[in-house]
């Protein structure tokens, strides 16, 4: 299996496996990878540097620089996703469990929706096999 780093036409960065380069380039003219995040289909490989290995000193020396960088890189991904969550869903708060319940029961009509439930509406919601995602949402202070 390969790993690749992919990128859409929006520039957002995800990962996808495939046996070979040759199954990733088949993939992608039958239209079969997209982005997770929006659903573009126009996905190709990210341009990637090379690792190059350091000393075992040197990772030691800046271990915690890297810890931050990875931090403050990952909440700033994760408002990236929080507003184009917000733009492109509706919100429905407190709500969400019922609205999710009868969009997916076809009692209304199917559009992209967020809000929050309760940890016994969350319960309800998997029994029932509704499906949704709990995500970590960061909003600008």
């Amino acid at each position: 299996m390969i790993k690749y780093d992919l990128k859409c036409g929006i520039s957002h960065s995800f990962e996808g496996w495939f046996s070979s380069s040759k199954d990733f380039e088949e993939q992608s003219k039958e239209g079969l990878v997209s982005c997770p995040i929006c659903g573009d289909l126009n996905v190709e490989r990210a341009i990637v540097a090379p690792a190059i290995k350091k000393s075992a000193l040197k990772k030691d020396l800046k271990k915690q620089n890297i810890r931050n960088i990875s931090e403050i890189e990952l909440k700033t991904k994760i408002r990236s996703l929080t507003k184009e969550i917000e733009k492109q869903t509706i919100d429905v708060g407190d709500n969400f469990a019922e609205e999710a319940t009868m969009i997916y029961n076809g009692k209304k009509k199917s559009k992209p929706i967020r809000g929050t439930a309760t940890k016994q509406e969350e319960k309800k919601l998997k029994k029932e096999g509704v499906p949704f995602i709990k995500l970590p949402l960061i909003k600008d202070n």
